[in-house]
């Protein structure tokens, strides 16, 4: 009798194990199956395709563009049938109509804008492009054309400050937060998706956290896919804030910060991009100097707390994670090279699982879906 117990126990062990390897699979399944992986670079003025291979995260060329000028953002349309690329020399936007199936892109008629876009973002109807330019200190807003062609005419023109970063739109398509580094601050506006106009927030202007001496100096952020929260990396001080966000009214409150880097660390450092899993379990920065991207674990409150930081490709100045939360792309901006990681889901480690030869100055990485 006792042994029959102990065959019953074995037999509901190895069930157990069975059903979580199978629980784990499907949690890191969750997502497109098929997806596409764009790379624009600077000093090459390419763009790249890459197919994503579900399985193993290896990724396969599927196109080569030349750009007519050093290469910069990159933006797609919610429904994906459409892309957006921002070139220098002059400053343009270059529209492309995407397929679906392949991810191919097929250029369509560019549009020399006012300033260089640091940060292009498409709002969810396709209407509008909102833009940061860095050296200006200028958010503009265009209106996208039937035809997906950008008017360079913009529909507004803010004056913020110098060094303005980022312009990502909220995924309620209503807010837009632009944070600027040596004033240490974060601007915050509320989007008419009627007219394509920002309106202030009250108070327009969230002062980034640290000292006079070394202030955080807010870059890019990130909205958690499902808490009250939006997460800033820091450039100057190497350093990750959590901010508590109100849905209803768009204003930031910051509540937490961390440091990118490990206590050891003492050499020159600057942060440089931020992403979330799709999950909402895991957070990764990247860092310029100590050349590695940084891991953090979300609480259910949206705390973090450090996992480690994994070694990368020179200058990390942007990465990506794909639409599953299986896999995290890091481009070397000073190395020419694309690092691909494999995301353990239990821990959020990060394993080197391929590294790819791009064209010169690799700048923006962006996945898409697949139909």
């Amino acid at each position: 009798m006792a042994f029959c117990k102990q065959v019953h126990t074995v037999r509901f062990t190895r069930l157990l194990l069975l059903a979580c390897v199978f629980c784990l699979t499907a949690c890191q399944a969750a997502g497109p199956e098929r997806q596409v992986l764009y790379l624009t670079c600077s000093q090459g003025k390419q763009l790249l395709a890459y197919q994503i291979d579900a399985e193993t995260g290896a990724l396969s060329e599927v196109q080569r563009l030349d750009l007519p000028g050093p290469g910069g953002p990159f933006a797609l349309t919610d429904d994906g049938r459409h892309a957006y690329a921002a070139v220098r020399n002059p400053a343009r936007v270059l529209p492309f109509l995407r397929d679906a199936v392949t991810g191919e892109l097929s250029p369509l008629k560019p549009s020399e804008v006012p300033a260089f876009p640091t940060y292009l973002d498409i709002d969810a109807t396709g209407r509008f492009a909102v833009t940061a330019s860095y050296r200006e200190g200028l958010v503009h807003t265009f209106a996208i054309n039937d035809d997906a062609t950008v008017n360079p005419t913009p529909i507004q023109t803010t004056q913020t400050e110098k060094t303005a970063h980022a312009s990502l739109i909220d995924p309620s398509n209503r807010f837009v937060y632009i944070p600027h580094t040596t004033p240490n601050a974060i601007y915050q506006f509320r989007l008419d998706a009627a007219t394509g106009k920002l309106a202030p927030i009250t108070p327009i202007v969230v002062k980034g956290g640290g000292t006079p001496d070394r202030p955080q100096g807010p870059r890019h952020y990130a909205y958690h896919p499902e808490l009250d929260r939006v997460y800033v990396v820091n450039e100057l001080d190497s350093s990750v804030a959590a901010y508590a966000w109100d849905r209803r009214g768009g204003r930031l409150q910051r509540f937490q910060s961390l440091s990118t880097l490990p206590g050891r660390w003492d050499g020159k450092n600057t942060c440089a991009d931020i992403h979330i899993t799709p999950n909402g379990r895991f957070l990764y920065a990247s860092n310029r100097g100590h050349n590695s991207i940084a891991a953090f674990r979300l609480d259910d409150d949206g705390h973090m707390k450090m996992i480690d930081t994994f070694r990368t490709e020179a200058v990390p100045r942007e990465f990506a994670i794909d639409l599953a939360g299986r896999y995290l792309y890091a481009a070397g901006q000073q190395s020419n090279k694309l690092a691909a990681y494999a995301i353990d889901s239990r821990t959020g480690r990060l394993t080197r699982i391929a590294t790819y030869d791009t064209p010169e100055g690799p700048i923006w990485v962006e996945p898409a879906a697949l139909d």
